[in-house]
C-alpha cells in the first residue's frame, strides 16, 4: 500500500485528534483502499475540497475528501449496474412487461441516485446524531465546569480534568481535542478551543467553547458565566422537547393521510383496472398488487418510522 493511501485509510488507532473511534472491517478497508487507487488520489490532488472537510470532521469520519468521493462513486456504479441486471431480469425476463426497458432504466437510476444520496445523508445524519450527542450533555458539563472552575482550578487543569471523565462520551471527545491539539500538537489553549469549536457538530458547543476562550483570554468570571450558559442550554433543550410533541402530530397526519389513504386509492384503482381488463404502464392489476405490497407498503412505513425516529433521538 503507498504512502497516500496509508494516509488515506485513517481507522481507530489513527486519529488525527487524539480519540478513538470504530474501525473499519477488514473487507471495509480494503474496499475503501481499491476505491482510493482508483478514484481518490485524484480528487485529494484538487483543489476546493474545505466544505467537504468540514463535513466530515463535524461528523467524526477520520477519512479524506478524495477517499469519501472515490467510496461514493465506485458504490454508485455498482448500485446502477446491480439495479439494471435485476429490474432487466425481473421485468423482461419474469414478466415481460412490454415496456421494460423503461422500468430498467428508471431502477437503474433510482438505485443510483439512492446511493449517492445515501452517503450524503449518511454524513448530514451522523452530524446531527453528534449534535444530539452533545446538546444533550452539554448542560450537564457546563455545571460540572462550574463547579470546577468555582473551586479556583485553572483552565487548562479543567480542560485536563473534563477530558479524564469517563462520563458524557460526546462532551469528552470534545475536550480530548483540545487536550491532544494543546499537548501534542504543541498550541495554546486558546488556539486549541477555537480549532475544536469550529470542528465541532453542534451549534451551542461552538459557542461555549469560543466564548470559554475569549473568557481566558480577555479575563473575567469564568464561574458565573458557565452557570449562566447551562441555565441558557437546558431552557433551549427544553423547547426543542416541546417542538417534537407538536412534530408528532404532523407526523400523524402525514402518515393517515399521504400513506393509509395513498395506499387504499392505488389499491382501488388496480381492481378498477381489473374490472375494466386494462393496465397502468405496461402493468395488470396483479402486477400492480404485487408492487404494492411489497414495495410501495414497506418503504412508506420504513420511512415514517426513520422520520419518526429522528425527531425522537434529537427532542432527547
Amino acid at each position: 500500500m503507498s504512502t497516500t493511501v496509508k494516509r488515506a485509510v485513517v481507522t481507530a488507532t489513527d486519529s488525527s485528534d487524539g480519540t478513538a473511534s470504530k474501525p473499519a472491517t477488514p473487507v471495509v478497508s480494503k474496499y475503501r483502499t481499491f476505491c482510493y487507487r482508483l478514484l481518490g488520489e485524484r480528487f485529494d490532488a484538487g483543489e476546493g475540497r474545505e466544505t467537504i472537510t468540514e463535513q466530515l470532521q463535524r461528523a467524526g469520519m477520520t477519512i479524506s475528501p478524495g477517499m469519501h468521493y472515490s467510496v461514493e462513486i465506485v458504490t454508485s456504479v455498482i448500485a446502477a449496474v446491480v439495479g439494471f441486471v435485476i429490474s432487466l431480469l425481473l421485468f423482461a425476463g419474469v414478466l415481460h412487461t412490454p415496456n421494460w426497458y423503461l422500468y430498467v432504466l428508471v431502477i437503474t437510476a433510482i438505485a443510483a441516485g439512492a446511493t449517492i444520496g445515501g452517503f450524503n445523508f449518511l454524513i448530514t445524519s451522523r452530524i446531527a446524531n453528534r449534535k444530539d450527542e452533545l446538546d444533550r450533555e452539554l448542560p450537564f458539563t457546563l455545571s460540572e465546569l462550574s463547579v470546577l472552575a468555582s473551586t479556583g482550578t485553572s483552565p487548562i487543569r479543567l480542560v485536563r480534568r473534563m477530558a479524564a471523565r469517563d462520563h458524557d462520551p460526546a462532551m469528552t471527545a470534545e475536550f480530548k481535542r483540545v487536550v491532544y491539539k494543546a499537548d501534542i500538537q504543541g498550541k495554546d489553549l486558546i488556539t486549541a478551543l477555537a480549532e475544536t469549536a469550529k470542528e465541532s457538530a453542534s451549534t451551542s458547543v461552538r459557542e461555549a467553547f469560543w466564548d470559554l476562550a475569549n473568557m481566558i483570554h480577555q479575563g473575567g468570571n469564568l464561574d458565573e458565566y458557565l452557570r449562566t450558559k447551562s441555565d441558557d442550554v437546558m431552557k433551549l433543550r427544553r423547547s426543542v422537547q416541546e417542538e417534537f410533541i407538536d412534530r408528532l402530530t404532523t407526523f400523524l397526519d402525514m402518515y393517515v393521510s399521504l400513506v393509509l389513504t395513498g395506499i387504499l386509492l392505488l389499491a382501488v384503482a388496480a381492481f378498477l383496472i381489473n374490472a375494466l381488463g386494462s393496465t397502468a404502464g405496461g402493468l395488470n392489476a396483479n402486477e400492480l398488487l404485487l408492487l404494492l405490497t411489497f414495495g410501495l407498503v414497506p418503504v412508506s412505513v420504513a420511512m415514517t418510522i426513520i422520520l419518526i425516529s429522528i425527531a425522537y433521538a434529537r427532542a432527547e
